[in-house]
């Protein structure tokens, strides 16, 4: 099956010196492959402009059909993410005045004026199309370029996730036709070496399905085997799948023990 597929940019220099971990790009992933798309890369990058247009150039060439830019909307110097989408769109930025009357109604709550420095927050590119933001400041945006969808999204998990959920998933969910459908079980009492000829097996039986072991990450115990698929015929596809595997285990490593897995 062919999936639409989907590219994560996250910039800021926190991830890449080791101050912030890239949580934003492990849920959008997520969200992203539930949905049914195909994650086919996640970018962390510097906030500079020139390098950051570049590379978004550089995604454009290869036509994902969604890409999701997350982090660099706030209002000091660094946050730059809107110049580096108007740079490498090459469309102008213009103050929005949705986005405005969104910064005016946030800030006014505390009684702030809008500052240079918030009103900053209210630039977008032409054409784009505001994505309020309920938990904090900064909107995000769509745009539509060359048939692909471009999502802009603040780097604050909490904000990330509220446009995330709210705006960018229904729109998105519009345009797919097969949600996946996964299941977990988890092993006890045997090695991730001792099954993997079994995976192996099972895998040429159902070469649509994901068919995968990890060690267990919820209590340490154990491995956890995934399986997911899209499509009609994923969820009577992966139930098989289990069968097969169960029986493979047992002849493989007879005192294993087979429970339920839930994250």
């Amino acid at each position: 099956m062919i999936l639409p597929t989907a590219e994560i940019v996250c910039l800021g220099n926190e991830l890449l010196i080791g101050v912030t971990i890239n949580t934003n790009g492990a849920f959008i992933g997520e969200k992203l492959t539930k949905l049914g798309y195909e994650v086919r890369r996640t970018t962390c990058i510097r906030d500079n402009l020139e390098l950051a247009s570049a590379f978004l150039k550089e995604v454009f060439t290869r036509k994902p059909d969604v890409i999701i830019v997350s982090g660099g909307l706030g209002p000091t110097y660094d946050d730059i993410q809107i110049e580096v989408l108007g740079k490498a769109l090459e469309v102008p930025l213009i103050e929005n005045e949705q986005a405005l009357n969104q910064l005016e109604e946030y800030y006014g709550r505390w009684n702030f004026k809008l500052s240079k420095e918030r009103r900053k927050m209210a630039l977008f590119p032409k054409g784009a199309t505001i994505l309020n933001n309920r938990v904090g400041g900064a909107p995000g945006c769509h745009l539509r370029y060359d048939e692909m969808d471009i999502f802009s999204v603040p780097g604050v998990p909490t904000e990330m996730e509220d446009i995330l959920l709210n705006h960018i998933i229904p729109i998105l969910g519009k345009k797919v036709e097969n949600s996946l459908f996964e299941l977990k079980f988890q092993i006890l009492n045997c090695s991730e070496s001792e099954i993997a000829s079994c995976i192996n097996d099972v895998k040429t039986h159902f070469p649509d399905l994901y068919i995968k072991s990890h060690p267990a990450y919820k209590d340490k115990m154990g491995i956890v085997i995934h399986l997911s698929g899209y499509g009609e015929t994923a969820e009577s596809n992966i139930y098989k799948a289990k069968e097969e595997l169960t029986k493979l285990f047992k002849i493989k490593a007879p005192s294993l023990i087979i429970k339920d897995f839930k994250d």
